[in-house]
């Protein structure tokens, strides 16, 4: 189980990997990710697929194939964390440096609901 499991991170990793490069303009939540690239293709089970998209996606960044920086946001009744990931391809290595829309608090504003997260 634990060798499907693995397997199943890293064809996801790759996927998602793949999906960074295409956008090194900004980046990507995990609702984003899971929403336009693994959510479609259909090859998944669907069991905590959202769970294990963000799993993929944290493992890219711990052996260093994408970035991540965390966010959270806070607003009356709704708490979102989450992570925001890029391509090691990209020019920034920060999330500032994607310019103000991405600093405090506007990009906690943008995030004060999981649906408004999806237009990141």
């Amino acid at each position: 189980m634990a060798n499907a499991t693995a397997s199943l991170l890293d064809a996801l990793g790759e996927e998602i990997r793949a999906a960074l490069e295409t956008d090194l303009e900004r980046p990507w939540c995990i609702h984003r990710l899971y929403d336009e690239v693994v959510s479609p293709s259909g090859r998944y089970p669907l069991d905590d697929l959202l769970l294990k998209t963000e799993l993929a996606a944290n493992r890219l960044a711990e052996t260093g194939r994408a970035r991540r920086e965390p966010i959270s946001a806070l607003t009356i009744g709704v708490h979102c964390e989450d992570c925001l990931y890029w391509s090691v391809r990209a020019p920034q290595e920060r999330l500032d440096d994607f310019g103000p829309e991405f600093a405090s608090p506007e990009l906690l504003n943008r995030l004060a609901s999981h649906f408004q997260c999806h237009g990141l």
